[in-house]
């Protein structure tokens, strides 16, 4: 089970990396304490929901270390924290910047998981059903970028564009 945890931290590890290149990126890396801390937020609120929903339920994928509530906690504020954050750094962002920013960080991610595995899927890898599974992140980040456009008063360029044609 300790292996399990060490192949957690490495993932998270990693995505804080992605993370803080990112940040250097978009020029913000003053902002990451705010961007990090919003990103933990939201991560804890919609991460084990969509885990739970999809994973657990819907079976589209396992984690090896379960669905226990320390794990979703910690794994809503960590993987989906720094999911969430990567997204609020890009508000400025055109649609192909954020969807090819997104898109790294779901192939990093992935291929993290081939060499320090933590979730399986019921289905083999480059078929139809785990390229949905791969590309299911991006549709993610679209609903969230615009949840915090709606809810919260945030402003993405590349949604702005899409309501003003």
């Amino acid at each position: 089970m300790s292996e399990l945890w060490l192949h957690f931290a490495v993932l998270i590890f990693v995505q804080l990396l992605v993370f803080l290149i990112h940040a250097y990126y978009e020029k913000k890396l003053s902002d990451v304490p705010r961007v990090l801390w919003q990103g933990a937020i939201s991560g804890i609120v919609f991460g084990p929901l969509c885990d739970l929903i999809g994973g657990k339920y819907l079976g589209l994928g396992t984690y090896l270390l379960g669905f226990g509530p320390l794990f979703m906690i910690l794994l809503g504020i960590l993987g989906w924290g720094l999911f969430a954050a990567n997204i609020l750094l890009m508000q400025h962002a055109r649609f192909l910047h954020f969807f090819f920013w997104n898109i790294i960080i779901i192939v990093i991610s992935e291929i993290i998981n081939l060499f320090f595995p933590y979730w399986t899927y019921p289905f083999p890898m480059l078929s139809i059903e785990f390229l949905i599974v791969l590309f299911s992140p991006l549709v993610l980040a679209t609903a969230v970028a615009l949840a915090w456009q709606v809810l919260f008063g945030y402003r993405f360029v590349f949604i702005d564009n899409v309501i003003k044609k």
